[in-house]
């Protein structure tokens, strides 16, 4: 009898036995299969989101893209360049000829007898500096029409450009101050005089200095934007298409001012709107435009009939 109650209580003992070991093999395969779950539930759990970003970021690289495509078109722009803002007129026939940027039809017009081609680098220079400092614009022929009203200038058939007096007189009418300098004896002050000016107007002549002008027995030019580090200035020339809008040092036209003038240079000091008793804008002959050039807004001109 007592053995078969060992039998019993073995048995059942080896009954628990296996079945704690067939539980923890079981629990162990479940825990395998839940962490496998797990695993792969992450993974792709990780693989939607990578698609989803996706489309998200396309649009963004490409505005990048168009932001840094726009920014470089912008820096490439050459109306972003100081200089651009600048009116530097041509006045020779070859120029318009070839179509050069500046030139126009007054390049080979003849007015009172004589050619602005021959006499028309002052006037270039005065239509410059008024389309440049003022919030107007006109030609050279205009600038030519105002001269001949406001003051006693008159080209004829041997007279040459526009005297000094006329200039200063013609542009106090459109409320732009300016005064007549004679040649420095020291390059320091010519500099000074320069740079505290907005810009300036030089008689060279190629008798004096034939460093940059050559064959140039007499020739006005414009100058804008001195530049202190570089000791350079920003050079409109009328007659001659290779100079115009060109950086030169400022120490070619001391050197070249024409000295048998009465006057060498005449700097352009202020500008004052309600003394501007013209207002003429637009440029309406035939010319050639750079292709930064933007047309100001029409205003009235005191030289042309008013509108019925």
């Amino acid at each position: 009898m007592r053995r078969i109650i060992a039998v019993t209580i073995a048995c059942i003992l080896a009954l628990v036995v296996t079945s704690f070991v067939l539980l923890y093999h079981f629990r162990e395969k479940v825990d395998n299969a839940l962490n496998i779950t797990k695993s792969t539930e992450e993974t792709q759990s990780e693989i939607p989101q990578t698609e989803t970003n996706a489309p998200q970021t396309e649009p963004v690289t490409e505005a990048a893209a168009v932001q840094t495509e726009t920014e470089e078109t912008q820096t490439e722009d050459p109306a972003l360049h100081m200089e651009d803002g600048v009116y530097t007129f041509l006045q020779g026939p070859v120029a318009w000829e070839s179509k050069a940027h500046w030139s126009g039809i007054w390049c080979e017009s003849e007015l009172d007898g004589g050619l602005f081609s021959v006499f028309g680098c002052g006037l270039c220079d005065l239509a410059g500096i008024y389309s440049t400092l003022t919030p107007y614009e006109c030609s050279p022929l205009d600038m030519y029409a105002l001269a001949r009203k406001v003051s006693d200038y008159s080209p004829g058939y041997d007279a040459g450009a526009i005297d000094w007096p006329y200039m200063v007189e013609t542009l106090s009418k459109v409320g732009i101050g300016s005064k007549l300098r004679r040649k420095d004896r020291r390059y320091e002050a010519f500099q000074k005089a320069v740079a505290e000016s907005l810009g300036a107007v030089i008689l060279v002549s190629s008798d004096d200095d034939d460093t940059y002008w050559e064959d140039t027995p007499g020739h006005y030019v414009n100058i804008w934007h001195y530049n202190p580090e570089t000791d350079q200035v920003f050079l409109g020339d009328s007659g001659n298409p290779g100079h115009n809008r060109q950086w030169i040092p400022l120490r070619y036209l001391y050197d070249a001012m024409a000295s048998n003038s009465a006057w060498q240079y005449m700097v352009v000091t202020s500008y004052d709107e309600e003394k501007n008793t013209w207002k003429y804008s637009g440029i309406h002959e035939k010319w050639t435009r750079p292709p930064y050039y933007k047309a100001k807004p029409e205003s009235r001109s005191l030289l042309l009939p008013p509108e019925e």
